[in-house]
């Protein structure tokens, strides 16, 4: 009994400690090339804390983001900018948010994209008053 405790015990410990190696082979800010640097600029100052999922994703955007439009480009750094704004809780209240609409239905969801777009395009005074 003591011999399988001796071994749950090493294979924990080698578990995490494989956990924090893989966790520390994270492309840090410094290790990406200047173009993604370009690309990801708004998410510098987080980028470092930011988790690998997270940093997979945007590697992937700025990946693709030569052959996007013009308008793709700006709606991705607006996006980049908008986020970087937020607090940490603003940013955990809209993952969560996001995760709730993903559970919706798929009509219900593209209802709720239908009143995000008519919404957008109010004029700016309009927008603020609701």
């Amino acid at each position: 009994m003591a011999g399988f405790k001796l071994i749950f015990i090493f294979g924990f410990f080698l578990f995490f400690s494989f956990d924090v190696f893989a966790e520390s082979n994270k492309p840090k800010w410094k290790d990406l090339k200047p173009q993604q640097q370009k690309i990801l600029g708004p998410l510098a100052e987080s980028w470092d804390q930011m988790e690998s999922a997270r940093k997979k994703k945007w590697l992937g955007i700025a990946k693709r983001y030569p052959k996007m439009t013009l308008q793709e480009q700006q709606r991705i750094q607006s996006q980049m900018l908008s986020w970087h704004a937020l607090t940490a809780e603003q940013r955990i209240q809209a993952r969560e948010r996001f995760k709730k609409i993903e559970q919706l239905p798929a009509e219900k969801r593209k209802e709720i994209k239908q009143r995000w777009y008519e919404y957008e395009q109010l004029p700016e005074g309009s927008a603020k008053k609701l």
